[in-house]
């Protein structure tokens, strides 16, 4: 029998992933009956998923106004991604030293999947994490890991921007492919370089499209 629990995470999952996918636009109201209706359970569950995913930087709740989607905050991002790049440069460049082949087929690989026409948002998120924490993992830091990860759920709320128009995935392939070959052949300086060019870029290209038009749905 399903538990509470249960149904909260499944909550969660549905709804973040909903909103990655634009589902849901910035400052759009959450309705915790009309969501209950739509996922199939009672308002308990999808009331601690809102909570959780506030706390996760998705959703604003507001006594008087209810939950909302989340706007963005192009300085916020800016700040993630700068302790980001200086931490995931150092897991690159270990990584790179300690890449073995089982590791190194493991992210060609995720790669091959990312090349495939067509991904969605969500898909393309899940992918581009997966091929980045192979890199981390490799590095054998755990900590260093951990805290990378923990800065990238921060950063999630922003994956919901339209990808192709801030042209994530057209780039992102590419530049994976650099720093991937660059681990293969042991090269740090230019794994940690191909990392650091990597992110800014894309950090760049997010706060530009936020400057643009994204809280404005």
């Amino acid at each position: 029998m399903t538990t509470a629990k249960t149904r909260q995470e499944a909550a969660v999952e549905a709804l973040r992933e909903a909103i990655v996918d634009g589902v849901y636009a910035p400052g759009q109201r959450l309705r915790q009956q009309e969501l209950a209706g739509k996922y199939g359970c009672s308002v308990i569950p999808i009331r601690e998923a809102l909570h959780q995913l506030a706390a996760e930087g998705f959703v604003a709740l507001d006594p008087q106004r209810g939950a909302r989607v989340a706007a963005f905050d192009g300085r916020m991002l800016e700040e993630i991604f700068e302790v980001r790049i200086a931490l995931e440069c150092i897991a690159v460049q270990r990584a790179a030293d300690r890449m073995t082949p089982q590791v190194a087929e493991g992210a060609r690989r995720i790669l091959e999947r990312m090349e495939r026409p067509n991904l969605s948002p969500s898909d393309w998120v899940r992918l581009d994490w997966e091929f980045h924490d192979s890199l981390c993992a490799c590095a054998e830091q755990e900590y260093l890991r951990k805290t990378i990860s923990t800065l990238r759920r921060q950063m999630e709320p922003y994956l919901r921007l339209d990808l192709a128009k801030v042209g994530t995935i057209d780039y992102g392939r590419r530049e994976h492919r650099r720093i991937y070959q660059a681990c293969v052949r042991k090269d740090p300086e230019a794994a940690g370089r191909h990392i650091v060019a990597h992110l800014q870029r894309t950090v760049r290209g997010f706060v530009e499209y936020i400057r643009r038009h994204a809280n404005h749905p």
